[in-house]
């Protein structure tokens, strides 16, 4: 048996849970930009926590926090569903297959080879979407971030491919797999856009303020702006680490906040900037096309962080620590400052 969805387009894209999105709803005939879906779901956000191999910072929501706040706002149904038997998940995969309805899926990232990534590099909310699948060979048609005119950067060098056939054994491991700090547990979406409601003002301007709430008045100090501060405290921490784990801290975060981490640029700050330069239209107000521009001008700044954390992963130069510290102290007050115009902008 072989089925692979005849009108399904893979898709490259910037990050993978905004670029499988795009390409269900482009499938569906409910296209939207990357960014447009980022905006709305309020997905800009910001962490820092203390890992026993690594810190790390993220600079996006909770996965499927996400996504159900992307449903609510367009009116549509987005169920997360799991099993704990991978033959039962595996069945259903086939059978929205064969309904010609594309999976999307989450996947611990070292499991799928074509990534190239450590074994220990655990990361379980990866999500691709799997369209097609051939039992005489025991492979899935799987869309990723690359794409033919897609370039994305992995370990060992750059991928570009329209679509991977990747081995069922691959994908019950990245599928199955309860490693932390995102377990995959063999979790996938299903999608229902009866109801949808298209975009309009009073959509973009909730899921703008809910951003800036979140981000100037977060419940704990490693979160929102607090966790900004924080992280240009903590990092002068790293001095203590031995050299191995300066190392691993450094990569791990380039990852995070560089655009080959999947982030867009600066974080997701870049992502965000270019949204509110798309939402211009619904909102028509000339400030939130200047603070669109501010927010991209912010992720350059970003990026010089991911640099700074790429040297350190190759160097293990504690000198690189006060430098950093001192460029997110003055990033953190941008931000803050960025957020509160943008607030005013909305209300």
């Amino acid at each position: 048996m072989k089925k692979v969805i005849e009108n399904f387009i893979p898709l490259g894209g910037k990050h993978c849970i905004t670029n499988s999105l795009k390409q269900i709803f482009s499938y569906y005939g409910y296209p939207l930009s990357e960014e447009m879906i980022f905006g709305i779901a309020s997905g800009l956000s910001f962490l820092y926590i203390n890992q026993s191999h690594s810190p790390m910072v993220s600079g996006r929501t909770k996965v499927f926090e996400f996504e159900k706040k992307l449903a609510k706002r367009l009116n549509i149904t987005i169920q997360c569903k799991h099993s704990k038997d991978y033959t039962k998940v595996l069945e259903i995969t086939k059978q929205m297959i064969d309904n010609n309805d594309p999976v999307l899926i989450y996947a611990d990232m070292p499991y799928l080879k074509y990534l190239g990534m450590e074994p220990d590099s655990h990361f379980g909310g990866h999500a691709v979407v799997l369209f097609g699948y051939d039992e005489s060979i025991k492979k899935f048609w799987l869309s990723d971030r690359d794409n033919d005119d897609y370039l994305i950067q992995i370990p060992e060098g750059q991928i570009h491919q329209d679509y991977h056939l990747v081995d069922y054994t691959e994908i019950e491991k990245a599928r199955s797999s309860s490693h932390r700090p995102f377990p995959a547990n063999n979790k996938f979406l299903t999608f229902d856009f009866t109801g949808y409601r298209a975009i309009d003002s009073t959509v973009i301007k909730e899921a703008i303020n809910e951003t800036c709430e979140t981000m100037l008045n977060p419940p704990a100090q490693h979160l929102g702006i607090n966790g900004i501060k924080k992280f240009s405290k903590e990092v002068l921490k790293w001095q203590q680490f031995n050299t191995e784990k300066l190392k691993t801290s450094g990569v791990a975060n380039y990852f995070q906040i560089n655009k080959d981490g999947g982030t867009g640029g600066g974080i997701f700050r870049k992502m965000y900037g270019e949204f509110l330069i798309e939402a211009v239209p619904f909102v028509n107000k000339d400030a939130l096309l200047t603070i669109g521009q501010k927010f991209i001008e912010l992720s350059k700044k970003w990026d010089v962080i991911a640099n700074d954390m790429w040297e350190l992963s190759q160097t293990a130069d504690i000198s690189l620590l006060k430098k950093m510290s001192k460029s997110i102290s003055e990033i953190y007050e941008e931000e803050k400052e960025l957020y509160l115009s943008l607030k005013e902008v909305v209300q």
